[in-house]
């Protein structure tokens, strides 16, 4: 039972990479963007964007600006606005 716990866990945690990797990925390519921009580009669902966006933004990669109220434009830190 625990193994099958921890292989859902490691699963889990390569997903989150993946979404953060071509996330980050979009954003270099194509400049700072929305999260449904990024959800529409990446064909992630929009609740997987938000929540890279969150661990990126926690991390210090990326940066969030308000936009319109509750829509905030992502980019990646330090890239020119």
């Amino acid at each position: 039972m625990r193994h099958t716990a921890n292989h859902s866990s490691n699963k889990q945690t390569s997903s989150s990479q993946s979404v953060d990797q071509k996330v980050l990925w979009l954003l270099r390519r194509s400049g700072a963007q929305t999260i449904d921009a990024l959800s529409t580009q990446s064909g992630f669902e929009w609740g997987q964007v938000f929540s890279s966006v969150d661990r990126l933004s926690r991390a210090g990669k990326v940066s969030m600006t308000a936009v319109f109220p509750r829509e905030y434009r992502v980019s990646v830190r330090g890239a020119a606005h």
